[in-house]
């Protein structure tokens, strides 16, 4: 096979000069509506990864791996010896006591209902973009830790005193005991989802004793932290063998069910239905052959007589598409890494973060996305060039060479 031959018929009729007229504007079509379909399926399957990732890196910052609770949320007594019994099981990385109180917090101005959570050293780590005055330590942090959302609105900045107020229940008869505090704003955190910037605080436990002598003997629950989380379901369910009844496990996926069920339901037919336009996409490769199989009708039996195999002819409109499908590519793989940088690290697109959870919208940016669609597109290029290209290496030269004056 003559490939020399081949490549230079195809940079021949691939030419600006070799294409004139309607030919150029379907040229044209073509490659635009390729990448019309790269940018719309690679930035759909970005942020629904995008989605997926951020809640749950969200998810495990605020709520942890796996939650260790008991039937009837009682308290947890012997608190030491559960943690140590939870550290044993294979696969724990570690696992701290948590309380969690409903309190109320209190400015000069406003009143509002949060929950109260005690501070650990891996959740102190976890927490993003945390703000904090000089002089605090986050060893030893004295006072509060609120959300940027909940900071605003009960206009506190870091510094600012607050007053906190608890209100427990003493007996089954219904009397009640009221503890106050009068404490600081150590620290803003902002996670970006209104659930947890909006209704959150975080203290120590010096704190948590002020309003409640008791959380020194008892924790509301353990957060248990993992080696391998793709392994989590088959730990949680160790942990619960280990630790026998009252106690059982939810999984950050389990506390955030019904979001990670949405993703999944959502990933599914998108990137099936954007993949139409991709397909629709194809078929301006095919009108762009086609046309331009008729319009060199008599060059392709010119070369036909002149020693051109049927394969040679058939390889050089497959060149073509696929040419075609290479410049659509590098256009749309391009705009849509430009698209995800931007948005990634500078949030061109803004959500409101009580609707959507978060207050930009996430991309990730996965090798694993752009191959598929470049292979996804490729492929489909060539079979659909298949096509023209038979039909090109059909024509019989006798009855085009004929015609010509």
């Amino acid at each position: 096979m003559n490939f020399d031959a081949v490549k230079f018929i195809v940079e021949k009729y691939s030419s600006k000069d070799g294409r004139k007229g309607f030919v150029n504007f379907v040229w044209w079509a073509a490659v635009v509506s390729i990448s019309i379909g790269v940018v719309a399926l690679v930035i759909s399957t970005s942020v629904l990864d995008g989605f997926q990732n951020a809640i749950q890196e969200n998810a495990i910052r605020f709520t942890s791996h796996i939650k260790v609770l008991t039937f009837k949320r009682q308290p947890i007594v012997d608190v030491e010896q559960i943690v140590r019994k939870i550290n044993s099981v294979e696969g724990v990385e570690a696992a701290f006591p948590s309380v969690e109180k409903e309190i109320l917090i209190r400015t000069k101005t406003a009143v509002d209902g949060v929950v109260l959570q005690s501070l650990h050293r891996r959740k102190i780590e976890s927490l993003q973009k945390i703000e904090f005055n000089k002089e605090q330590n986050l060893s030893q942090i004295n006072g509060v830790i609120i959300g940027r959302m909940l900071a605003e609105r009960l206009s506190l900045n870091i510094g600012d005193s607050v007053l906190l107020m608890s209100i427990s229940v003493q007996d089954s008869i219904g009397f009640t005991k009221t503890r106050f505090l009068k404490t600081i704003v150590a620290g803003v955190f902002e996670s970006g989802m209104a659930k947890y910037d909006d209704l959150f605080v975080y203290a120590n436990s010096n704190v948590l004793e002020k309003l409640d002598a008791d959380t020194n003997n008892y924790s509301n629950s353990i957060d248990v932290y993992v080696d391998d989380i793709t392994q989590i379901d088959s730990i949680a369910k160790r942990i619960e063998f280990v630790l026998g009844y009252p106690f059982y496990c939810l999984t950050y996926y389990d506390l955030h069910s019904s979001i990670f069920a949405w993703i999944e339901l959502q990933k599914e037919p998108i990137p099936i239905v954007l993949s139409l336009i991709t397909i629709v996409a194809i078929f301006n490769v095919v009108t762009f052959l086609l046309v331009n199989v008729v319009e060199k009708t008599k060059s392709i039996g010119i070369l036909s007589s002149i020693g051109l195999t049927t394969k040679e002819i058939t390889l050089v409109f497959l060149q073509m598409g696929m040419k075609i499908a290479l410049i659509g590519l590098g256009i749309g793989v391009g705009i849509s890494l430009l698209f995800s940088i931007l948005q990634k690290y500078y949030s061109i697109i803004r959500l409101d973060s009580k609707i959507y959870y978060f207050s930009s919208l996430p991309v990730d940016i996965s090798a694993l996305n752009y191959i598929l669609v470049t292979c996804f597109t490729l492929f489909l290029t060539l079979l659909s060039s298949l096509i023209p290209s038979l039909i090109a290496a059909r024509i019989n030269p006798v009855n085009t060479i004929r015609f010509i004056k």
